[in-house]
């Protein structure tokens, strides 16, 4: 009787050790899951920052060109103001040239959380 205790004690403790090693790894995993999102939202705020200062202002047929060059197999369209690819968004202003490019509400919200400006050489969503 007293071998039977011990072993199902034994079991008990070794059921209670896996399930906490299982719930401290799922927790590691999703901080570092959720530290390359956070990082790779904010590689794509860096660089839609950058692409939004190198086409603002540019008359709309100059910035259709570089897109064609660019991508050739995507097909470029205005609609609403607004002129469009595949994979980006450039808002027109009246006159017609480019505002910036339009950002992923998506990704704004991955990045938002620590947001904090411009810290070290990590670029944050600009406030």
């Amino acid at each position: 009787m007293k071998f039977t205790i011990a072993i199902l004690v034994a079991l008990l403790l070794a059921s209670n050790a896996y399930w906490l090693y299982r719930e401290i790894d799922k927790g590691v995993t999703q901080s570092y899951r959720s530290q390359e999102l956070f990082e790779g939202a904010n590689r794509q705020i860096a660089a839609m920052v950058l692409a939004s200062e190198a086409v603002r202002d540019k008359p709309k047929r100059e910035v259709e060109a570089i897109l064609k060059r660019l991508f050739p197999e995507e097909q470029i369209f205005e609609k609403d103001g607004v002129l469009h690819s595949a994979w980006l968004t450039l808002p027109l202003t009246p006159q017609g040239r480019v505002s910036g490019v339009a950002t992923d509400p998506l990704v704004v919200a991955q990045s938002a959380p620590r947001a904090r400006g411009f810290v070290g050489n990590e670029v944050f969503w600009p406030k």
